[in-house]
């Protein structure tokens, strides 16, 4: 499209007065956008300037969009100051409508013919648009590549932090740049299910400190930090283990009690919350494997061939040893019942009536379960 001479002769005083126009814009811009008030000016302008010259020219000639890298540019260093896209696609928008007004109003001045005017605010903007996309896609590219490179920093802290090998001189910097008061306690947690890790800690946001969660994966498991401890309610599949509640130096230890609690929930099957103290014994029938091999070839093993002798025995233990109780739920007689039990002895040497061989013969069916 050839332009009249009107409109070249607009655009000639438009581009007498480009840097006029561009700290008009660079004004509008600080003044209508909160987020922009925080950049200087010195590395504001030189954007906006290409952006005022590179609409100028395509005015000059719309047959050519010159969408320069400084779009890119401007893009990925508002991202770096933490503008959000919206508040850049607002100032290109401002810039271009500044561009805009200056010429329409020279354009009227000048009797410029309107429809040649209309057509080429048609590709005006749709120039704009292409500019604006190119700064959208590269402000998006760093937002994402800051959002995961902050969140591989995170994810290294917590892990050193758990492990014990933070450099605990720096530690109180460290935990606030992650957002974490040193001096505050919070609950070290290790969680694993059949969901993936995003599920998890889905389900646990109620109890991170912050929106940020300071969580990790440790051997694939999800790790971190909770400000409380969490409700029972988590998915079915998933079991946490947490530890006692302690400053972010004193994680280590908190962290391992964590880690047992959850290596015990797991082995026993059990999905939900728990510390060692939930769990009493089972932590020790899970650690103590010789203890635990040596109580079932004394109670069970001689019992391979005799289910209905082991499905008494547990019957009778955990339903609170009333035989009549257990009688009714194994539908037979209480003599049988009292005969089955007393075969028991037998066999096992057991006393049923010793406090310390009911505790063993539940270490030895414990056990046993482990490996059902």
């Amino acid at each position: 499209m050839e332009r009249s001479a009107v409109v070249a002769k607009t655009v000639a005083s438009l581009k007498r007065e480009a840097e006029r126009v561009v700290d008009l814009v660079v004004d509008r811009i600080v003044a209508e956008i909160p987020s922009y008030a925080a950049v200087p000016r010195d590395r504001l302008r030189p954007g906006v300037a290409a952006n005022v010259h590179d609409g100028i020219g395509f005015l000059v000639d719309g047959e050519r969009s010159p969408v320069t890298a400084d779009a890119a540019a401007v893009g990925a260093d508002r991202a770096e100051r933490g503008i959000p896209v919206e508040d850049v696609m607002h100032a290109y928008r401002i810039g271009v409508r500044t561009v805009w007004e200056r010429f329409a109003r020279e354009a009227r001045r000048n009797d410029a013919d309107p429809g040649e005017i209309l057509m080429l605010a048609e590709r005006v903007w749709a120039w704009a648009d292409g500019v604006m996309v190119r700064a959208a896609r590269e402000h998006r590219r760093v937002d994402l590549e800051t959002a995961l490179d902050a969140q591989q920093r995170r994810g290294a802290f917590i892990r050193a932090l758990l492990s014990g090998t933070l450099d605990r001189a720096g530690l109180h910097l460290q935990a606030a740049a992650f957002g974490l008061n040193a001096d505050r306690e919070y609950v070290p947690f290790r969680a694993r299910g059949g969901t993936d890790a995003r599920a998890i800690v889905t389900a646990l946001v109620p109890y991170f400190p912050h929106t940020s969660p300071p969580v990790t994966l440790v051997d694939g498991d999800v790790a971190g930090l909770l400000a409380r401890r969490p409700g029972p309610k988590v998915p079915d599949d998933v079991v946490v283990g947490i530890g006692p509640s302690v400053r972010p130096a004193d994680a280590v230890s908190a962290f391992g009690r964590a880690s047992r609690a959850l290596d015990t929930a797991a082995r026993f099957r059990l999905s939900g919350v728990y510390d060692l103290a939930d769990l009493g014994l089972r932590s020790s029938v899970v650690s103590e494997d010789e203890i635990g091999t040596l109580l079932y070839e004394r109670y069970l093993a001689p019992l391979q061939d005799l289910p209905d002798i082991e499905r008494t025995v547990v019957t009778y233990l955990s339903g609170g040893m009333h035989v009549e109780d257990a009688a009714r739920a194994l539908f037979i007689h209480p003599n049988t019942l009292r005969n089955r039990l007393r075969r028991f002895e037998e066999l096992t040497g057991a006393d049923l009536r010793d406090h310390a061989t009911l505790a063993e013969l539940w270490w030895a069916l414990a056990y046993q379960s482990l490996g059902e």
